[in-house]
């Protein structure tokens, strides 16, 4: 089974290095991710910088797209 890309919609633009830098930043914002207050996985991005969880309602600051608690 091949491992799922996320360059769809690109087609052949802008050059192979700015898709490959698009997929592993795609990836790093989808991956799931457990609240570390609660341990739920309904946490996820709310905005740019504030992540949330879904259950608790824990907002935290972190990075654009990925979360450093």
């Amino acid at each position: 089974m091949a491992k799922k890309k996320s360059l769809k919609g690109l087609g052949a633009r802008y050059g192979i290095k700015i898709r490959k830098e698009y997929t592993k930043v795609h990836f790093k914002l989808k991956a799931g991710r457990a609240c570390p207050e609660c341990g739920s996985r309904r946490f996820g991005r709310a905005a740019v910088g504030i992540w949330a969880c879904g259950k608790c309602g824990l907002k935290v600051a972190g990075t654009a797209y990925d979360v450093k608690v």
